[in-house]
């Protein structure tokens, strides 16, 4: 007798089903995150990560037997490519209160798992995210790309269809802002 449940036509045991599990526990957080740096609504990121996930589900499974980093790459990519296509339709329909506005820029981001206020991290990480939205558009895509997406200089220039030169320039800007805004912090 199989304990295995029937999932949209794949055993819950299924290697295909187990690989589903994995790549979305891994990666649904550092995916909310990114699509949050251009969206900055945190509903409309989650659903965005939501969709792609359930697209690979439905109609590109194959994608699932990939290697890991070719499936890392495409999901950042798509995530990418929804979020402009979110930013586009919004643009020509912008409908929010300055309240709820106001909310979300100063909401902080609970994707990642054990962050509380109690935690000494937590003060570091407030610092770092606010430091990494200071970094000039494409400085801050390439730096999240390389950094959280944790994708190839090849790869990030391929994605944002620049130069790996051109990556590899941007990432030594975002380090050398990084670490002037952290030493500015400490001198007084």
């Amino acid at each position: 007798m199989s304990t295995d449940r029937d999932i949209g036509g794949f055993q819950e045991g299924n290697d295909l089903y187990r690989r589903f599990r994995l790549v979305f526990e891994e990666l649904y957080a550092p995916l909310c995150q990114y699509a949050f740096t251009f969206v900055k609504n945190r509903d409309a990121c989650e659903d965005i990560v939501q969709e792609i996930f359930t697209r690979i589900w439905e109609k590109n499974r194959r994608l699932l037997a990939t290697s890991g980093n070719d499936t890392r790459y495409y999901l950042f990519t798509a995530v990418r490519n929804n979020c402009l296509t979110y930013l586009s339709r919004e643009q020509r329909m912008p409908v929010y209160s300055l309240t709820d506005r106001h909310l979300e820029e100063n909401s902080q981001g609970d994707w990642v798992d054990g962050m509380t206020e109690k935690d000494p991290q937590a003060d570091y990480n407030t610092r770092l995210a606010g430091y990494i939205e200071q970094l000039p558009p494409k400085c801050k895509e390439v730096f999240l790309l390389s950094r959280m997406g944790q994708l190839s200089s090849r790869e990030v220039a391929s994605t944002l269809e620049i130069s790996v030169k051109t990556v590899e320039n941007q990432l030594w800007k975002a380090m050398k802002i990084l670490r002037s805004l952290a030493k500015s912090m400490y001198m007084w």
